[in-house]
């Protein structure tokens, strides 16, 4: 069949972030003539509002320690994590699907690889936090509990360095001349007679390109958290929306369907908890709340009770919201209200979606009183306006008599350094974690007694999404395959906007950015050897 083109390229990339970017490093490298567009006005995506933290397994600077990672112990503490029902550590595949297993194999083989790849051809430089614990380190099947989170070093490990990844692999792209369109995304996929994929069609302000693809066509274009319609009909719980960038809206899902792709881990999702003011007022800026400090502070449901270790890593925490209270017939954690006193205040601090903010910085979502009595008021006050994102939800009506209930066991629990409901502080990431706006002077570093007089502050949390995990299936080489298993030619997916195998898990800081710049890394290497 003939067929008009307006343009010709090896490879077509679509998208951005680090799987855009970094499948276009390597790709340039490999000797390919490649064009990325970016969908939205500005390059990075979700990855330029991220610390790019990246969870990269037997990393090279983790054995310069001396330490070792072996491939059997990662594997297992991957796959139980991935899927906690089906692992068994006796079966070939650990218990899961063949399609999961051998993603997280080909990750540990070559995450590693994939980080050195962009060091070299890209400039980029690696901090190490040799001693940051993955988020389940207490497990026994983690053999290598720590060193296996890097960021760009440029950051130190703080939160721009999703913006300065980004920089970095952009002049590297600019040096490789691979040009960068924004305002563009990729609308239809185009096929030969025999299923490959042999360009697509570009949308541009408006106007319309084929572009023909001599290798094949990357789609890194992120999940769907910004679609409304798309979180309600696939995931299995319902999340006030997310941190994703804006243009995450899971254009690819009928682009590929369209194609003949198999789809898989729809319901699957990276969350954390947010503050749903910030939320409300800027959805593009706003992020999940990774790190939850202060030693007097508790996090109460609407009845007025603890019911979470504040401290839990922001996937976990994410979970507690959607416990069901079949005698009540409502999820009695959503929302959440996270409530500290004045000494608390000096845990506030920028970045990592911190609920407490800077001294003298604009504080708009804080709820402030004089007293719990008068705190309790105020936050059904400002419950009331914010109905579409917790429904028609109020605080129970014994919320301040079992509140203070909940203060005096605090305070007696603080005291004694034993939080004996939730293990506060119990596990390495736990005292991670709070590290990093501080911790208090008592028996344990992480609880204090609240003050028993105000001022007290509060703020409302929800369920938020990092981003969706599902989309087309791939193999190991992030190809997209169909619901036989057979690949199709020229068409490939990495990141969010791909069917995750990592189920059901997040190991640890940087998992999300350490599978993917490793599936950019195998997608290019694979794409230009074909």
């Amino acid at each position: 069949m003939n067929q008009e083109w307006d343009e010709t390229v090896d490879i077509l990339v679509a998208g951005s972030g680090i799987g855009g970017l970094g499948s276009a490093v390597i790709a340039a490298a490999n000797g390919a003539d490649v064009l990325v567009v970016e969908k939205a006005a500005t390059l990075g995506g979700t990855t330029a509002k991220s610390a790019a933290y990246m969870w990269i397994p037997n990393n090279k600077y983790l054995r310069a320690t001396g330490r070792t990672d072996p491939r059997d112990d990662a594997l297992r503490y991957m796959a139980k994590l991935s899927r906690p029902r089906l692992y068994n550590p006796d079966h070939p595949t650990l218990g899961l699907p063949d399609w999961e297993y051998d993603g997280l194999t080909a990750f540990y083989d070559n995450a590693s690889d994939a980080a050195e790849a962009y060091e070299s051809l890209a400039g980029l430089k690696f901090g190490h936090a040799a001693d940051f614990p993955d988020y389940y380190a207490h497990l026994p099947e983690d053999a290598a509990p720590t060193g296996r989170v890097l960021f760009p070093e440029e950051s130190e490990g703080g939160p721009s360095g999703g913006s300065i990844l980004i920089e970095t692999l952009a002049r590297a792209c600019e040096r490789a001349n691979v040009p960068i369109r924004t305002d563009s995304r990729v609308v239809e996929l185009i096929q030969d007679a025999t299923g490959a994929i042999i360009g697509a069609v570009v949308n541009s302000a408006g106007r319309t390109a084929r572009i023909r693809t001599r290798r094949g066509v990357i789609c890194a274009t992120g999940g769907f958290t910004q679609d409304p319609e798309l979180r309600l009909r696939f995931l299995d719980h319902s999340y006030v929306g997310g941190c994703a960038a804006r243009t995450n809206t899971g254009d690819l899902l009928a682009i590929a369907r369209d194609v003949g792709a198999d789809l898989a881990n729809l319901n699957v999702g990276m969350r954390a908890p947010m503050v749903l003011e910030r939320l409300k007022k800027d959805p593009a800026a706003v992020r999940g709340s990774f790190m939850i400090p202060g030693d007097s502070m508790i996090i109460v449901n609407r009845f007025g009770k603890r019911v979470i270790s504040e401290k839990m890593p922001y996937h976990d925490f994410a979970r507690v919201f959607f416990d069901w209270d079949s005698q009540r017939g409502t999820y009695p954690n959503n929302p959440l209200i996270a409530i500290w006193d004045e000494p608390a205040r000096r845990f506030g601090g920028e970045g990592f979606g911190n609920p407490i903010p800077p001294q003298g910085e604009d504080d708009y979502w804080v709820i402030k009183a004089d007293s719990l009595t008068d705190l309790e008021k105020k936050i059904a006050e400002r419950l009331e306006t914010l109905r579409e994102y917790t429904g028609p939800v109020e605080l129970d009506n014994d919320f301040g008599t079992t509140l203070t209930e909940t203060v005096n066991r605090w305070t007696q629990m603080a005291t004694d350094g034993v939080d004996r409901d939730f293990g506060r502080g119990s596990t390495p990431i736990e005292q991670a974690l709070s590290a990093y706006f501080g911790v208090g002077d008592g028996p344990n570093p992480m609880m204090a007694p609240l003050a028993d007089h105000g001022p007290y502050y509060a703020t409302i949390l929800g369920p938020a999404l990092i981003d969706t995990a599902g989309g087309p299936r791939v193999d190991k080489n992030c190809q997209v395959v169909r619901p036989d298993s057979t690949p199709i030619p020229g068409l490939y997916a990495v990141g969010n906007c791909a069917a995750t195998p990592s189920g059901e898990a997040y190991w640890a800081g940087g998992h999300t950015i350490g599978f993917i710049q490793c599936s950019a890394y195998l997608a290019a290497r694979h794409v230009t050897q074909n």
